[in-house]
């Protein structure tokens, strides 16, 4: 049985990245609620509580507030810190038996460790369990992620414009993308969980990807709704800027809100969902991880868990300069008569 501190420097580097990972997920997590619960106190929450007059059409149109957003991007961030606490403690143990590092639920970094070796009964289900639950924690943050960044989206074009938004359109082709991750997410992860095993038998999610032609296929049909989904959002998000800067009202703040948004969160989705292609080209030719280099085991890193929790910042950040821009936080609203 070997220890962290004598592993690898590389495997303690995956280590290392994801216990900052879960820190800084957290300090992000602490900072949501806190901005929640501060305009919950100042009663500045609900959107039929402020409204306004349009200077385009004479009517009274309500000013959207943050809590779509952060309905759904508390929970994003609070299950991206469990994932990433929880797959510290996977790599910890992996090497305690022994066992090549996980770096995702699918791909392991061998570092010539004696393999051969099995883990024990208690091991064996204890990283089992820590990776289906791991697994399920990453399928709801993704899902929740990509259903906050079109809420954000959507609640700065409606302010901007002072219009009514999304529309129907919108609110129907993204409940059905958002709800597609989640319900083929489920199922490889429910499809995984008949093919587990128990007591020493019981395998890893990983394992039962590779070992099960069902989950496998779930799976990467899971991840190809992923990229689907996220880039249909991106794409919506950069129409909503174009149709912002086009038709928004005059010196309206949420335009360079959504710019930054834009211009930093879609580029960011797009190379995440490359490296999504090439986890699910991985999987599909069961390429070894011993063909990997050092340098593919950390580019799946940063552009996987980092950029997650990059694109959850991002929306915190711009739910809090939206709240302030629009009086949210105790300010001025820009837009009152």
């Amino acid at each position: 049985m070997s220890s962290l501190t004598n592993a690898p420097s590389t495997v303690q580097a995956i280590f290392s990245l994801d216990v900052i990972t879960a820190v800084l997920a957290t300090v992000v997590f602490s900072l949501a609620v806190a901005i929640l619960a501060t305009r919950i106190k100042n009663g500045q929450i609900r959107s039929f509580e402020r409204k306004r007059k349009s200077s385009h059409t004479g009517a009274v149109t309500p000013l959207k507030t943050t809590l779509s957003t952060h309905i759904f991007l508390i929970p994003a961030i609070f299950c991206l810190a469990l994932a990433y606490a929880l797959q510290s403690a996977i790599v910890a143990y992996q090497t305690q038996n022994d066992l090549p590092a996980s770096v995702t639920s699918t791909f392991e970094y061998d570092y010539g460790s004696s393999s051969s070796s099995a883990p024990s009964d208690s091991s064996g289900q204890r990283i089992s369990v820590l990776t289906f639950t791991k697994t399920l924690a990453a399928i709801l943050s993704t899902t929740l992620l990509t259903g906050a960044v079109w809420l954000h989206s959507t609640n700065l074009t409606s302010n901007g414009e002072q219009t009514a938004s999304p529309k129907t359109f919108s609110k129907i082709w993204n409940t059905i993308i958002i709800s597609a991750i989640f319900i083929f997410g489920i199922a490889s992860w429910a499809q995984g969980l008949t093919e587990r095993g128990s007591g020493q038998e019981a395998r890893s999610f990983g394992e039962c990807i590779t070992d099960d032609r069902i989950t496998r296929i779930l799976y990467i049909v899971f991840r190809c709704v992923v990229i689907f989904s996220s880039t249909s959002v991106s794409i919506e998000v950069l129409r909503n800027y174009i149709h912002l800067k086009a038709n928004g009202v005059p010196n309206n703040s949420e335009r360079p809100l959504l710019a930054r948004f834009a211009f930093v969160v879609c580029p960011i989705i797009w190379l995440r969902n490359a490296f999504i292609i090439v986890t699910i080209v991985m999987i599909y030719t069961s390429v070894s991880s011993t063909t990997g280099s050092q340098a593919l085991t950390f580019l799946f890193i940063i552009f996987g868990q980092l950029a997650n929790l990059v694109i959850l910042f991002m929306v915190l950040w711009g739910a809090w300069s939206m709240g302030r821009t629009a009086g949210m936080g105790g300010g001025q609203n820009h837009a009152d008569d």
